[in-house]
């Protein structure tokens, strides 16, 4: 029995591609209102871990509850259901450069809900005020900043207030003001619309200014999990060089493709 505030529960999650488990035994849990960052370096494990959350991947066993259902072997009519409680907010943005920013946000609202057309206009222009961008819903993606385009990806994820909110690197590419404005507008949103929130990025001061908790993830394997405080006072050498940017450590340098691989399998 899933506890009612535990929004997100995984059991022993395991992946292998090949001979090399990207994911070994991950379990963690995610409750109502928290807000986890999932962190560590490229091929630990964090967008496959992503992947599997949204059910895009199955895993080879264990277990993921999202709001109270495990996905895992689920047909995609049902997943389809689970997702329509989620947003997503990708990489890159993801919006359609045919489309005006309004038609962008829009896309939820037409697509999962049965509103008419002057209520879609008014849900789009209360969520683009929401991230700052009041009277934008004309303009095409190509005629604004890469950090607008993001808080319209924004917009567009809690288009229809989901519970629960994914976010793949919400400030890859950013500068550091506009950084912090993604940063605070997710806490903020998050606080005001009430939701859960699974980011991952690779980005330690965004990941400390916006986490409740956080996870890092090496070798595919867990290898702390904690609050922003409990992060900070562990003594794991493997955590302190991620966390502080250090190239001398138990993580190796990335010198080859075949090296590294070999790294990992270990």
């Amino acid at each position: 029995m899933i506890p009612e505030d535990e929004i997100i529960r995984v059991q022993g999650l395991v992946k292998a591609f090949g001979p090399r488990r990207v994911l070994d035994d991950v379990s963690f849990s995610v409750k109502r209102g928290e807000i986890l960052v999932i962190m560590g370096g490229s091929g630990c494990g964090k967008s496959t871990l992503l992947r599997h959350l949204i059910g895009v991947v199955q895993p080879d066993a264990g277990d993921i509850f999202i709001l109270g259902r495990n996905i895992c072997g689920m047909d995609e009519d049902q997943l389809a259901e689970v997702r329509r409680k989620f947003g997503m907010l990708f990489q890159s943005g993801a919006l359609f450069a045919s489309m005006t920013v309004g038609e962008n946000v829009a896309l939820p609202i037409r697509e999962h809900s049965v509103v008419d057309d002057t209520i879609a206009q008014l849900m789009v222009k209360m969520k683009l005020e929401l991230v700052g961008l009041t009277g934008f819903e004309h303009l095409k993606p190509s005629e604004i900043s890469g950090g607008m385009k993001k808080r319209v990806a924004l917009a567009r994820a809690i288009a229809l207030d989901p519970p629960l909110l994914f976010c793949d690197e919400p400030t890859a590419g950013l500068d550091p003001i506009m950084t912090a404005v993604v940063d605070t507008l997710t806490l903020d949103l998050c606080q005001k619309l009430g939701m859960t929130a699974v980011v991952v990025t690779h980005d330690m001061v965004s990941a400390f200014r916006i986490a409740s908790k956080m996870l890092m993830l090496y070798q595919g394997k867990v290898v702390a999990y904690g609050t922003p405080d409990e992060i900070q006072a562990m003594d794991n050498p493997i955590l302190k060089q991620f966390v502080n940017g250090e190239a001398d450590g138990p993580i190796p340098l990335r010198l080859s493709e075949g090296d590294y691989l070999k790294h990992l399998i270990g």
